[in-house]
Protein backbone atom coordinates (compact mmCIF):
# COMPACT_ATOMS: atom_id res chain seq x y z
CA UNK A 1 0.00 0.00 0.00
CA UNK A 2 1.04 3.32 -0.64
CA UNK A 3 2.71 5.88 2.25
CA UNK A 4 0.26 7.86 4.80
CA UNK A 5 2.76 10.34 6.40
CA UNK A 6 1.14 12.17 9.61
CA UNK A 7 3.54 15.00 10.91
CA UNK A 8 2.27 15.87 14.17
CA UNK A 9 4.11 19.01 13.93
CA UNK A 10 5.48 20.71 17.57
CA UNK A 11 2.41 21.40 20.15
CA UNK A 12 0.77 18.28 21.19
CA UNK A 13 0.97 17.65 24.72
CA UNK A 14 2.51 14.11 26.12
CA UNK A 15 -1.62 13.31 26.99
CA UNK A 16 -2.82 14.01 23.29
CA UNK A 17 0.21 12.01 21.83
CA UNK A 18 -0.73 8.89 23.92
CA UNK A 19 -4.38 9.43 22.97
CA UNK A 20 -3.27 9.52 19.33
CA UNK A 21 -1.52 6.20 19.95
CA UNK A 22 -4.01 4.67 21.07
CA UNK A 23 -6.31 5.80 17.72
CA UNK A 24 -3.28 4.57 15.65
CA UNK A 25 -3.57 1.05 17.18
CA UNK A 26 -6.61 0.28 16.83
CA UNK A 27 -5.47 -1.80 13.55
CA UNK A 28 -2.30 -2.92 12.38
CA UNK A 29 -1.13 -0.09 9.56
CA UNK A 30 2.25 -1.32 7.43
CA UNK A 31 1.72 1.72 5.52
CA UNK A 32 1.16 4.29 8.23
CA UNK A 33 4.25 6.51 9.10
CA UNK A 34 3.92 8.69 12.73
CA UNK A 35 5.90 11.54 13.01
CA UNK A 36 5.60 13.00 16.71
CA UNK A 37 7.48 15.71 18.09
CA UNK A 38 11.11 14.14 18.85
CA UNK A 39 10.67 14.19 22.52
CA UNK A 40 8.20 12.09 22.01
CA UNK A 41 9.46 8.98 19.47
CA UNK A 42 10.25 6.39 22.96
CA UNK A 43 6.62 6.91 23.98
CA UNK A 44 5.25 6.20 20.07
CA UNK A 45 7.10 3.16 19.59
CA UNK A 46 4.70 0.57 18.16
CA UNK A 47 4.81 -2.28 16.11
CA UNK A 48 1.14 -1.18 14.59
CA UNK A 49 2.66 1.09 12.53
CA UNK A 50 6.19 2.61 11.26
CA UNK A 51 7.90 5.76 13.35
CA UNK A 52 9.18 8.82 11.94
CA UNK A 53 11.39 11.32 12.78
CA UNK A 54 10.52 14.83 12.13
CA UNK A 55 14.03 15.96 11.21
CA UNK A 56 17.77 15.01 11.83
CA UNK A 57 20.85 16.78 12.66
CA UNK A 58 23.09 18.47 10.43
CA UNK A 59 26.10 17.95 11.94
CA UNK A 60 27.89 14.21 11.60
CA UNK A 61 30.08 12.62 14.14
CA UNK A 62 30.33 15.44 16.12
CA UNK A 63 28.69 16.49 19.91
CA UNK A 64 26.22 18.86 19.85
CA UNK A 65 23.37 19.85 22.15
CA UNK A 66 19.78 19.92 21.53
CA UNK A 67 20.58 18.24 18.08
CA UNK A 68 19.32 14.42 17.37
CA UNK A 69 21.64 11.90 15.18
CA UNK A 70 20.81 8.90 12.98
CA UNK A 71 22.46 6.89 15.47
CA UNK A 72 20.09 8.04 18.32
CA UNK A 73 17.26 7.78 15.91
CA UNK A 74 18.27 4.17 15.13
CA UNK A 75 18.50 3.09 18.35
CA UNK A 76 14.52 4.24 19.07
CA UNK A 77 13.39 2.17 15.91
CA UNK A 78 12.66 4.77 14.26
CA UNK A 79 12.61 3.70 10.35
CA UNK A 80 11.91 6.92 8.81
CA UNK A 81 13.16 10.64 8.66
CA UNK A 82 11.72 13.65 6.95
CA UNK A 83 14.01 15.99 4.82
CA UNK A 84 14.06 19.45 3.84
CA UNK A 85 10.93 21.38 5.64
CA UNK A 86 10.22 24.30 4.41
CA UNK A 87 10.81 26.10 7.69
CA UNK A 88 14.10 24.53 8.11
CA UNK A 89 15.58 26.63 5.27
CA UNK A 90 18.30 23.60 4.65
CA UNK A 91 20.24 23.88 1.11
CA UNK A 92 20.62 21.21 -1.16
CA UNK A 93 23.98 20.53 0.49
CA UNK A 94 22.48 20.44 4.04
CA UNK A 95 19.74 17.89 2.76
CA UNK A 96 22.00 16.05 0.48
CA UNK A 97 24.37 15.56 4.20
CA UNK A 98 21.02 14.38 5.93
CA UNK A 99 20.23 12.00 3.29
CA UNK A 100 23.44 10.43 3.19
CA UNK A 101 23.42 10.37 7.31
CA UNK A 102 20.19 8.23 7.53
CA UNK A 103 20.82 6.42 4.65
CA UNK A 104 24.18 5.10 6.06
CA UNK A 105 22.06 4.18 9.28
CA UNK A 106 19.75 2.29 7.48
CA UNK A 107 17.06 4.34 7.77
CA UNK A 108 14.72 5.52 5.03
CA UNK A 109 14.53 9.09 3.81
CA UNK A 110 11.17 10.56 3.02
CA UNK A 111 12.87 13.70 0.85
CA UNK A 112 10.52 16.88 0.76
CA UNK A 113 10.98 18.71 -2.58
CA UNK A 114 9.47 22.33 -2.84
CA UNK A 115 8.84 25.39 -5.25
CA UNK A 116 7.65 29.25 -4.78
CA UNK A 117 4.73 30.84 -6.51
CA UNK A 118 6.59 32.31 -8.87
CA UNK A 119 7.36 29.07 -9.89
CA UNK A 120 4.22 27.99 -10.40
CA UNK A 121 2.95 31.16 -11.79
CA UNK A 122 5.38 30.44 -14.98
CA UNK A 123 5.00 27.00 -15.16
CA UNK A 124 8.67 26.20 -13.97
CA UNK A 125 7.44 23.32 -10.89
CA UNK A 126 8.53 20.71 -12.92
CA UNK A 127 12.07 22.03 -13.94
CA UNK A 128 12.59 23.30 -10.26
CA UNK A 129 11.58 19.65 -8.99
CA UNK A 130 13.52 17.91 -11.21
CA UNK A 131 16.54 20.03 -10.85
CA UNK A 132 16.12 19.48 -6.83
CA UNK A 133 15.96 15.34 -7.67
CA UNK A 134 19.09 15.35 -10.27
CA UNK A 135 21.14 17.54 -7.50
CA UNK A 136 20.55 14.70 -5.06
CA UNK A 137 21.10 11.97 -7.61
CA UNK A 138 24.45 13.49 -8.61
CA UNK A 139 25.84 12.71 -4.80
CA UNK A 140 24.38 9.74 -3.48
CA UNK A 141 25.96 6.55 -4.47
CA UNK A 142 23.94 4.36 -6.72
CA UNK A 143 23.43 1.57 -4.23
CA UNK A 144 21.64 3.81 -2.20
CA UNK A 145 19.05 5.03 -5.85
CA UNK A 146 16.12 2.76 -4.67
CA UNK A 147 16.04 3.80 -0.85
CA UNK A 148 14.98 7.42 -1.92
CA UNK A 149 11.10 9.04 -1.53
CA UNK A 150 10.51 12.24 -2.50
CA UNK A 151 7.53 14.02 -1.05
CA UNK A 152 6.46 17.31 -3.28
CA UNK A 153 5.12 20.10 -0.50
CA UNK A 154 4.75 23.51 -2.40
CA UNK A 155 5.89 25.95 0.20
CA UNK A 156 3.25 28.89 -0.87
CA UNK A 157 0.19 26.71 -1.21
CA UNK A 158 -2.43 27.49 1.92
CA UNK A 159 -6.41 27.18 0.56
CA UNK A 160 -5.45 26.74 -3.15
CA UNK A 161 -6.08 23.38 -4.50
CA UNK A 162 -3.60 21.85 -6.79
CA UNK A 163 -6.04 19.35 -9.02
CA UNK A 164 -4.62 15.69 -9.22
CA UNK A 165 -4.77 15.91 -12.72
CA UNK A 166 -2.07 18.47 -12.42
CA UNK A 167 -0.45 16.62 -9.81
CA UNK A 168 -0.19 13.21 -11.85
CA UNK A 169 1.32 15.03 -14.89
CA UNK A 170 3.86 16.63 -13.16
CA UNK A 171 4.67 13.60 -10.86
CA UNK A 172 4.60 11.40 -14.12
CA UNK A 173 7.36 13.73 -15.63
CA UNK A 174 9.15 14.19 -13.26
CA UNK A 175 9.39 9.64 -12.81
CA UNK A 176 10.28 9.76 -16.61
CA UNK A 177 13.21 12.15 -17.00
CA UNK A 178 14.61 10.96 -13.64
CA UNK A 179 13.91 7.12 -15.14
CA UNK A 180 15.81 8.13 -17.90
CA UNK A 181 18.57 9.86 -16.71
CA UNK A 182 19.27 7.17 -13.12
CA UNK A 183 17.26 4.08 -14.41
CA UNK A 184 15.20 4.30 -11.54
CA UNK A 185 11.58 4.71 -11.16
CA UNK A 186 11.24 7.07 -7.98
CA UNK A 187 8.17 7.89 -5.99
CA UNK A 188 6.32 10.60 -5.15
CA UNK A 189 4.15 11.72 -2.50
CA UNK A 190 2.00 14.78 -1.88
CA UNK A 191 2.13 16.81 0.68
CA UNK A 192 0.52 19.62 0.04
CA UNK A 193 -2.80 21.45 1.16
CA UNK A 194 -5.65 18.64 0.19
CA UNK A 195 -9.55 20.07 0.55
CA UNK A 196 -11.15 18.50 3.70
CA UNK A 197 -12.88 15.31 2.27
CA UNK A 198 -10.56 14.63 -0.88
CA UNK A 199 -7.72 12.91 0.39
CA UNK A 200 -9.27 9.61 -1.05
CA UNK A 201 -9.38 10.99 -4.46
CA UNK A 202 -5.37 12.04 -4.23
CA UNK A 203 -4.27 8.95 -2.63
CA UNK A 204 -6.14 7.11 -5.22
CA UNK A 205 -4.44 8.21 -8.01
CA UNK A 206 -1.72 5.95 -9.86
CA UNK A 207 0.80 8.76 -10.32
CA UNK A 208 0.33 10.16 -6.82
CA UNK A 209 2.48 7.57 -4.27
CA UNK A 210 1.21 8.20 -1.19
CA UNK A 211 0.07 11.45 1.32
CA UNK A 212 2.25 13.66 3.75
CA UNK A 213 -0.51 14.98 6.16
CA UNK A 214 0.07 17.80 8.66
CA UNK A 215 -2.96 17.03 10.95
CA UNK A 216 -4.25 15.47 14.32
CA UNK A 217 -6.27 13.03 14.10
CA UNK A 218 -7.28 10.71 10.82
CA UNK A 219 -10.23 11.73 8.52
Amino acid sequence: MKPLIYNFKMEHTMKEMLELKKEFEKESTDNVYLAPATCYLPIMHSYKYHLCAQTISLKRNETNTGETSANALQSLDVTAVLIGHDECKDTIEEKINKIKSVLQAKIKPFIILTDTKQDQDYQYTFQKLTGQIRAIFSQIPEKYYSELTFIYKPSWQKTEELSTDYLANLFYQCKEETKRDYKVTIPILFGGYIPEGKETEYYSNENIDGLLQEQTKRK
